[in-house]
């Protein structure tokens, strides 16, 4: 089990800055927010829990989430249930 967070930014950045739901949910796969030494393009995940909190509209998320799914930016395994489980805060 990987975890990630993202934006990983300053707090003095933080109330200064914007981010949009696609470039959260795609910084969140970068190995720079991996909360652990290894490098996830070399390998698959099984499953995905992404938590947003704030201003966010399920709408947005859903499109962020299938736009991942279909660039396969990101390798999930072949023999699993493609799911995203997503939890608005």
């Amino acid at each position: 089990m990987l975890s990630s967070y993202a934006p990983i930014i300053s707090v003095e950045k933080a109330y200064h800055e914007q981010h949009s739901v696609p470039e959260i949910t795609n910084s969140v796969f970068e190995p720079s927010s991996v909360m652990a030494k290894c490098d996830p393009r070399h390998g698959k995940y099984m499953a995905c829990c992404l938590m947003y909190r704030g201003d966010v509209v399920p709408k947005d998320v859903n499109a962020a989430v299938h736009s991942i799914k279909t660039k396969r930016a990101v390798q999930f395994v072949d023999w699993y249930m493609l799911t995203t489980l997503t939890k608005l805060y």
